[in-house]
């Protein structure tokens, strides 16, 4: 009989021993979640020494995956928040100020229009799609801001107005090629950037 409640105490001291003992409902859940979760990153962790320890446990990849995993249909353990807002991407523009930040803000406004644009391609599709040039050189010009232009924009606009020039003065030589290209200007030199060349012979674009 004392025998038998010797053990009873000490499975009771166990259960009461455990962080998720008293707790009920949605905290309970809560914390088995957040004890499981834990559980994960020992088992994905293992083998690991040292330093390599501590940046395993911390890599909000893995947590989020064992968060993942260990799903509970309630409010997630805040190490499962906080992993997850680690992982969403961050504004490569916060931090900045004045023309850096109108700037970095063109960048992104142009990246986002040539992705949208080439929404739903594939494959080498895909990487044309997001190289070329001209479609560049439009978002970046629908996008434009008061500042100076990033260089992928100067680069795209530059390239686009060269293939323009080249495809109206194509086969053309010498004083005549001169003449093309000027004659082309008002076609080729279109929206709100203006390339070097471009930029020349402002005065006579309408």
């Amino acid at each position: 009989m004392a025998r038998a409640l010797v053990l009873s105490l000490v499975v009771l001291s166990s259960a009461d021993a455990t962080p998720c003992a008293g707790l009920y409902g949605a905290e309970s859940l809560q914390c088995a979640w957040e004890e499981d979760v834990k559980s994960c990153l020992e088992t994905s962790c293992r083998g690991c020494g040292g330093e390599q320890c501590q940046l395993c446990r911390e890599d909000a990849q893995i947590i989020n995956a064992c968060c993942q995993d260990h799903w509970h249909s309630v409010d997630p353990p805040q190490m499962c928040k906080d992993a997850k807002e680690d992982l969403k991407p961050k504004n490569p523009c916060d931090g900045l100020y004045g023309a850096e930040s109108l700037q970095c803000a063109w960048e992104q406004d142009a990246k986002s229009c040539v992705a949208a644009a080439c929404k739903g391609c594939s494959g080498e599709q895909c990487q044309l799609c997001n190289q070329d040039v001209q479609r560049i050189a439009s978002c970046c010009d629908e996008h434009y801001h008061s500042v100076d232009p990033p260089q992928m924009c100067k680069d795209s606009k530059e390239e686009a107005v060269t293939n323009c020039f080249d495809s109206k003065c194509r086969g053309c030589g010498g004083e005549q090629c001169q003449l093309c290209r000027e004659d082309a200007k008002s076609e080729c030199c279109t929206g709100s950037m203006r390339t070097p060349s471009c930029e020349s012979s402002r005065s006579i674009l309408p």
